[in-house]
């Protein structure tokens, strides 16, 4: 029995395509919340990203650098020492926008140290980044770290030469839009001028062993759905040459969803409540076991349940197109907005960060080195829409000049959605990218370019309803 695609699937869409929204909304809000620029180059950002790792993947098709190619994704020596030199320069320089020499000799540390031993660490971290771009070229992961260190150097660069000369001015709002609008076509033709016009691809081994054979992370996989009358059979398929395949079929009594259910119950639950003693560890140790038991029984009842057929019938039957590479998406975004949750909350650089966004002036006053902050906003938002621009340009496995650009509106869609916050904007991007999708299955007819046009519909909706946005600027 074969299943069809239905809101579920549309769901799970809708959050493949938030997690790429989210990924360069929350350097976009952060950058506004903070900095107080309404970044209109930010997408072009992204772009950058996208194409500055095809100088690892991809250097004979890059003019100029391709002279050092000696064959397709190939390097030779010079080329190999040209990645060193600019992964390095790209580490150096994001520690020197925090505070220039001081901050190369651990200014910014939170422990004092000589200066010789923050010029040595500082140092060996850059040179170990630059050595594994150089060695690990043409690899993916190289050339995602390569474009997250440069863009990391360029990004703050921006905050330095441009949009702080005309803060210190005064300058209207309105007046810093069309700045950044201006940014956007010089990094956007600076772009074009450099690598040309033309779609770009990048090239990668998308094969990975997995259970004795080969996984292709790109290709799409078919999780059946199937809710019978003595509980639920998950199927993972493959569609070839217009017959099913079943890879593995894993069959539930409704006996072990229910103890699944209730045990995770109980576990969030215990880990919700408060406790004056040791409430901050023993919740999340809770929680945790809560989630590893969940695992347990739903891995062991996939083992003694598992099978290759497919059920004839059922009460209610759903596919999901999914794939590793939209799953990765998703656990990467989940995993860079983790790390900002805890930058934020955990470190005395975001306690800086929160009280420079509420009220500058008294942060200063309060001793805080808000210039720091203020270069610290702009790094995070380098290093997040490098990631998202790579991650989109594999995603779609097309790289155009304008990729970042196309997703501009969706990423503001997503800030002022969510209030003009950092976690209103992780919010308001899960809510664009699954208006987007489902929008798109709900309503008959509709092609894919409508899927801007239903996000600012649930924007406006939302806005006529509570103009704050869904969390407003707490």
């Amino acid at each position: 029995m074969a299943a069809e695609t239905g809101v579920l699937n549309a769901v799970v869409t809708g959050i493949v395509t938030g997690s790429i929204v989210a990924l360069g909304a929350t350097g976009l809000a952060l950058v506004y919340d903070i900095a107080e620029v309404p970044n209109f180059a930010h997408g072009d950002l992204l772009t950058l990203g996208a194409y500055t790792a095809l100088l690892v993947n991809k250097p004979d098709t890059v003019p100029l650098f391709g002279a050092l190619a000696t064959g397709p994704q190939q390097l030779g020596v010079a080329g190999m020492a040209v990645l060193f030199v600019l992964s390095v320069a790209g580490v150096l320089g994001t520690v020197y926008h925090l505070g220039g020499i001081g901050a190369l000799r651990g200014d910014w540390w939170s422990v004092d140290v000589s200066d010789t031993v923050a010029l040595v660490v500082h140092g060996g971290v850059a040179a170990a980044v630059g050595v594994a771009v150089a060695l690990g070229a043409p690899n993916f992961f190289a050339s995602l770290l390569f474009a997250f260190v440069l863009l990391g150097a360029v990004v703050p660069a921006l905050e330095s030469y441009v949009f702080r000369k005309f803060r210190e001015k005064d300058v209207e709002l309105a007046l810093m839009l069309v700045v950044s609008l201006a940014v956007a076509f010089i990094v956007r033709f600076g772009i074009q001028t450099v690598f040309g016009g033309e779609i770009r691809s990048y090239t990668v081994d998308t094969t990975a062993p997995f259970l004795g054979g080969q996984l292709d992370v790109t290709l799409a996989k078919f999780f059946d759905i199937f809710v019978v009358e003595t509980g639920l059979v998950v199927g993972i398929v493959e569609s070839r040459a217009g017959t099913i395949e079943p890879l593995l079929v894993l069959s539930y009594s409704w006996l072990e969803l229910g103890v699944v259910v209730v045990g995770t119950a109980a576990a969030a639950t215990l880990a919700s409540r408060r406790r004056r003693d040791s409430a901050a560890v023993v919740g999340p140790r809770l929680a945790a076991v809560g989630a590893a038991l969940a695992v347990l029984a739903l891995g062991g009842a996939a083992f003694w349940g598992g099978g290759t057929t497919l059920p004839d019938a059922s009460l209610y039957a759903t596919r999901i197109r999914a794939s590793p590479l939209r799953l990765g998406i998703i656990g990467l975004a989940l995993f860079m907005m983790s790390l900002l949750h805890y930058l934020l909350q955990a470190t005395t650089l975001g306690k800086a960060m929160r009280a420079t966004s509420d009220n500058r002036q008294l942060a200063m006053v309060r001793g805080i080195n808000t210039r720091q902050v203020m270069m610290s906003v702009w790094i995070i938002s380098g290093l997040f829409a490098a990631v998202g621009g790579v991650m989109l340009g594999f995603l779609f496995s097309s790289i155009t000049i304008n990729l970042g650009f196309n997703l501009l509106l969706a990423m503001f869609a997503g800030v002022i959605l969510g209030g003009i916050s950092v976690y209103g904007a992780i919010l308001g991007s899960y809510v664009v990218g699954l208006a987007m999708e489902i929008g798109i299955f709900a309503i008959p007819g509709l092609s894919a370019t409508y899927r801007i046009p239903l996000a600012f519909v649930v924007l406006l909706l939302v806005l006529l309803i509570k103009p704050e946005g869904i969390v407003g600027r707490s």
